[in-house]
């Protein structure tokens, strides 16, 4: 899961998740951070994970702060997970289709779903 491109000489280009300076020298930095608004499209084993990119040492470890500092809600990951397997569904699923396909139990399905619900009612309007 790179968000990185070639330079003339063949080379990555990256971008630094702090600052967002462009990384052309092979110099980039990479760590892991928990997050649970992180959803890997490719492979569910790394959801949770945030790949991190930075340009120097000081800023993976703000990075590396930041998302310590933020709370890992199971839910809103539970909910990523959720709304993957919709999107890949074909029809419409049913609870055990859904635990099938996300991996969650039936009582993590309802948490989660009282957990958005509560979501919306703090939305303004």
């Amino acid at each position: 899961m790179k968000r990185n491109k070639s330079n003339k000489s063949g080379g990555l280009l990256e971008l630094c998740d702090w600052c967002g300076k462009l990384i052309s020298d092979g110099s980039e930095l990479y760590g892991v951070a928990q997050d649970s608004s992180m959803i890997n499209a490719d492979d569910p084993r790394f959801d949770g994970q945030r790949f991190l990119t930075a340009c120097t040492y000081e800023h993976l470890i703000a990075l590396r702060e930041h998302y310590r500092r933020r709370p890992f809600v199971d839910e809103e990951l539970w909910a990523g997970k959720i709304t993957r397997a919709l999107d890949d569904a074909s029809e419409e699923y049913n609870l055990d289709d859904l635990t099938a396909a996300t991996g969650l139990n039936p009582e993590q399905v309802e948490r989660c779903i009282a957990w958005l619900e509560a979501q919306l009612h703090r939305l303004p309007g």
